[in-house]
């Protein structure tokens, strides 16, 4: 996938004429775009002549080392660090938060913090590695926390287990933050929306914030009213029909209308059914290629997903399962092209006994090749007549 930059970082200045430099992250970090060693060479760029740092977030996360990258650089500048969750600061994206000297909070702003979780394909060692890495950057998790909210570990880590989501003013109160600002509106972001939905309880309010909407009440519209029993008789119109006419049909019940999903409930169902399936690498081309239709279109794009999961990791080439989903290809197409790959990578074998020259005196297979041509058809034939005449 193309590199996308999640950041932008400007030089600006405060309102005593002081140099600022000002860092937003808007999207998610690290994930599918360029890593944190490029944002923290322009950050140290940025900041050599600033007075103050300014890291503005609304992101729901994304690569917590990229966070722990960021979070490390923010703590070491020198200057003072103003840390200002426009939106949502969600997962790795509340770590980076917690570098700030001090955070400010929008009232309808929204702080969550979780355990780390990740996709692991491998050995039962591989499994094990991999746990060992997330429960050390848990560890990390907890100490940056802690430096900010002053709570023990304990308190944190039920914290970290129950996905706790938390309005400014329960992050003031928890120590996650210094200050609540009035209240933002804030334009809707190009993923947010569908990243969020990967949270297992991310609130209704936080949807509504990441999308630029209002909650408001939609009023379905009331049917016509029909008559409880149609048999009854009328008042009689103009022209009434003749008594002997037959009785009208019955009205019909209303076919049922199809109720469109909302894409947040939508995308929720994406990322919580690849999660389920170990399918999470795929979730955002599952999203970009049914365009969020209806559940049918995505249920079968999951289950063509799983298809071709299940024949990658048959071939042992599992790496190539997000791929193969991200161009669209069905299992037939896949199928073709791992075979296609398979024999290409294997040694070609040629069973055809390859011919030997006759001068070469060369031994193949054992058996002596002369230099003497073998017998000819004419000599056979003159042989035959030579032994006719004699007899």
């Amino acid at each position: 996938m193309k590199n996308r930059k999640w950041w932008d970082i400007r030089a600006m200045t405060n309102a005593q004429g002081a140099a600022v430099a000002e860092i937003r992250i808007y999207d998610e970090i690290g994930f599918w775009g360029t890593d944190a060693k490029t944002f923290v060479s322009q950050l140290d760029e940025a900041a050599a002549n600033a007075a103050e740092v300014v890291v503005a977030i609304n992101s729901p996360g994304g690569d917590v080392f990229d966070a722990f990258a960021i979070y490390n650089a923010l703590r070491r500048y020198a200057g003072r660090v103003t840390a200002r969750i426009d939106g949502v600061a969600a997962s790795a994206a509340s770590l980076v938060a917690m570098a700030g000297d001090r955070i400010v909070m929008p009232e309808n702003a929204m702080l969550m913090i979780h355990n780390p979780w990740t996709v692991a394909l491998g050995t039962a060692a591989d499994l094990r590695a991999t746990a060992d890495s997330m429960d050390k950057a848990r560890d990390g998790i907890l100490a940056a926390y802690r430096n900010k909210s002053g709570k023990t570990d304990e308190e944190l880590t039920a914290m970290l287990d129950a996905e706790t989501w938390m309005t400014a003013a329960e992050a003031k109160e928890a120590g996650f933050a210094d200050e609540i600002e009035a209240p933002v509106k804030l334009a809707a972001t190009a993923r947010a929306a569908d990243l969020l939905a990967r949270f297992q309880s991310a609130p209704s309010s936080v949807q509504a914030l990441v999308d630029g909407t209002d909650d408001t009440t939609t009023t379905a519209e009331t049917p016509p009213t029909v008559p409880t029993n149609p048999t009854e008789p009328t008042a009689p119109g103009p022209n009434p029909p003749p008594a002997d006419d037959p009785p009208a049909p019955a009205p019909q019940d209303p076919e049922p209308v199809a109720v469109q999903e909302e894409p947040g409930v939508l995308a929720a169902h994406v990322f919580n059914a690849c999660r389920a399936a170990n399918l999470s690498m795929c979730a955002e081309s599952i999203v970009t290629l049914t365009a969020l239709k209806d559940r049918a279109t995505i249920d079968a794009a999951i289950r063509n997903a799983t298809d071709i999961a299940g024949l990658c990791l048959a071939a042992k080439l599992p790496e190539l399962t997000a791929q193969f989903v991200s161009d669209g290809l069905n299992p037939d197409q896949v199928r073709a092209r791992l075979f296609d790959r398979v024999t290409q990578s294997q040694p070609r074998v040629n069973n055809r006994q390859q011919p030997v020259p006759h001068d070469t005196g060369r031994s193949v297979l054992g058996t002596t090749q002369g230099t003497t041509p073998g017998p000819k058809a004419s000599s056979i034939y003159a042989a035959r007549k030579g032994v006719a005449k004699s007899l």
